[in-house]
């Protein structure tokens, strides 16, 4: 009898088109959900350094396989024709089943100006838009931010969720239906109120069953308790240099370490708009910042500092292994706007048991164990 990991290899191969990639959060929880990505780009030159890096570092990994069939391009994905795109995946567009990805979301976001469509960034969803339609995947998945369901009083979404499910002569293609859903509902220790689009051909996609509680109501139901911080952080070294990757304190002046150690657990800064983590709750939503400052971790909750970029990692439920390019504040920029891993594998796993019939897609418990987050698992 093949043992979980050989199964894992020899799955039958869906193949993938990730757009928007960043970082790769999406990307590792896809293919840990069962998927094979092909291409993955951004016009980020920091975020497709990580990605190449680290599917450089993971080439004889005996435990880890992720992007080693994928294309790492760094380009705008305005100048990106879709003959392009297939042929950077090595693919007909009969063998694509799946498109993903979500455009940056700051202009959508409630923590942005919400421009919305007046953004360069938010006419990215037509982008989108164009090559799913060009490409006819068997079924495609959108991320964004809650804020995109309200912006010009919820006009913009519903024109895009309407434009998705017809093809370029109007023909209905594709069932397409949304959810709004919480990370922190599907074990990611981090609270991120996030839309996901789900569209296929043969079917409406059900919701993903939520698997950890974040009410009382939930808890008595029988679900797991949510993750929390102190489950994310356990076992950190101290932040110091060489400890691991991306894991180097800020050091604050004497005013900002004394405005900080006065905060109470989940107490918000004024200057900032960072909370104080508590420990024993998931984590606030992790602020990518402005095009200009750049990002923020939140307060740490037992040291008057932020936390590191491999700290927010963690929270975002990011493997230890996985190795973020940059200094300063290009690896917390590019945690913060990552579809947390976790949350993709669920997402992933449920298209993969709802559209193709994969009845042993993995559960959570097995998601973790093919991301290694060795942190998630210990007691």
């Amino acid at each position: 009898m093949a043992t979980p990991e050989r199964r894992f290899v020899e799955m039958k191969k869906f193949y993938a088109i990730s757009l928007f990639s960043g970082a790769g959060g999406f990307d590792l929880g896809m293919e840990a959900a069962g998927f094979t990505t092909r291409l993955c780009t951004d016009i980020d030159y920091h975020s497709c350094q990580t990605l190449a890096n680290n599917k450089k570092a993971l080439e004889n990994s005996k435990q880890f396989h992720f992007l080693q069939e994928a294309a790492i391009v760094q380009k705008n994905i305005k100048e990106y024709p879709t003959s392009e795109i297939l042929a950077d995946a090595r693919l007909k567009k009969s063998k694509v089943s799946l498109v993903y990805g979500g455009p940056p979301c700051q202009s959508f976001s409630v923590f942005g100006q919400r421009k919305g469509m007046e953004d360069p960034r938010g006419t990215l969803l037509w982008d989108y838009l164009r090559v799913i339609r060009e490409i006819e995947p068997e079924c495609f998945v959108f991320e964004n931010v809650a804020g995109l369901l309200t912006i010009d009083d919820g006009k913009v979404f519903e024109e895009f969720k309407k434009e998705l499910s017809l093809d370029a002569d109007g023909k209905k293609t594709y069932h397409v239906v949304h959810y709004l859903l919480d990370t922190a509902s599907f074990g990611v220790p981090e609270y991120r109120s996030r839309v996901i689009i789900y569209g296929a051909k043969t079917k409406e996609v059900a919701c993903p069953a939520k698997t950890h509680a974040i009410s009382a109501d939930e808890a008595e139901k029988g679900l797991l308790p949510a993750v929390t911080v102190r489950q994310a952080f356990r076992n950190l070294p101290d932040p110091l240099p060489g400890a691991m990757p991306n894991h180097v304190g800020r050091v604050h002046g004497k005013t900002v370490t004394e405005r900080y150690n006065a905060l109470k657990f989940g107490e918000r800064d004024s200057k900032t708009r960072i909370n104080r983590l508590n420990p024993d709750k998931p984590s606030f939503t992790i602020v990518v910042g402005s095009d200009k400052g750049g990002g923020k971790g939140h307060v740490h909750p037992f040291s008057p500092r932020e936390v590191t970029p491999r700290e927010s990692a963690r929270i975002q439920t990011f493997p230890d292994y996985w190795v973020f390019s940059g200094t300063s504040r290009h690896p917390i920029r590019q945690v913060g706007n990552a579809v947390p891993p976790v949350f993709a594998a669920v997402i992933g796993a449920n298209l993969l048991r709802e559209v193709f019939g994969v009845k042993d897609a993995p559960n959570y418990t097995e998601i973790i164990k093919r991301l290694g987050l060795d942190y998630l698992t210990e007691d």
